[in-house]
């Protein structure tokens, strides 16, 4: 049902993340990250940006030839967003739009094929998982299928950080699975903190407040990686709530 690839990147060297394919009962392709180079920790993305704002808040001149007119996943679009950065990365771009079709046409599909390329071999289980590198929970049955399927699969940990509290707010945070590590991410105009949920801020420099707290490891105070991965540190997939964890802006 699916395959794996390496495809090369931009730029002598580097290569993109080994990725796994699949297809949906319903026929959408989707594609899952197996070792996202500043994670190190398998994943699967959507488009970023507002839903209501064409594009995914980012205009590409073309993709293989056409007109790109998907919308983002998110609540809205943060000011200087690396997932759009990001998206300037064709290949990137061409997975990432694919998934939002799959996950905004067929959620609960979408959700199944992702765990049936995750779980249909249990020696190659991941142990942890990500929702969202890029783009956010877009509907309340998506995140409810995604629910689900963690429930379904106590034996790995799997974390995302959303700004999509109407969202979680409607499903419950009292019934979350104990084994998903979900962090809000709040930005002021964009998202309010969720109470209770972790929060993980963005720190461009503007609040003091954020100083004395506890800053992620992969992001110095100039926005450059340190070579720090998440599956080095682990902080926000071991998350009580109510933690607080900054990034500098990068």
């Amino acid at each position: 049902m699916y395959e794996i690839k390496n495809r090369p990147r931009n730029g002598a060297g580097k290569r993109f993340n080994m990725a796994i394919h699949g297809t949906t009962a319903s026929g959408y392709r989707i594609h899952i990250s197996n070792d996202n180079e500043k994670t190190g920790i398998m994943s699967f993305s959507t488009l970023a940006g507002d839903m209501s704002t064409k594009y995914g808040g980012y205009v590409p001149e073309t993709r293989k030839g056409e007109a790109v007119k998907v919308c983002g996943t998110c609540a809205g679009t943060c000011p200087d967003c690396y997932a759009l950065r990001m998206t300037r990365y064709n290949a990137v771009f061409d997975n990432y739009r694919d998934n939002t079709e799959a996950v905004k046409a067929d959620p609960v599909g979408t959700v199944l094929a992702i765990e049936q390329l995750l779980f249909s071999n249990p020696f190659t289980a991941p142990r942890v998982f990500r929702f969202h590198d890029s783009g956010d929970f877009c509907s309340l049955e998506y995140f409810t299928a995604v629910c689900a399927m963690i429930a379904r699969h106590p034996e790995t940990i799997f974390g995302s950080y959303t700004k999509a509290r109407d969202i979680v707010l409607s499903y419950g945070v009292e019934n979350i699975p104990a084994n998903f590590s979900l962090q809000c991410s709040p930005w002021e105009g964009v998202c309010e903190p969720i109470a209770d949920l972790p929060q993980f801020i963005y720190d461009d420099g503007t609040n003091p407040e954020l100083a004395s707290l506890p800053h992620c490891p992969a992001v110095d105070k100039n926005g450059k990686r340190t070579g720090v991965m998440c599956k080095d540190c682990g902080r926000c997939y071991r998350a009580k709530r109510g933690q607080k964890t900054a990034v500098y802006a990068h």
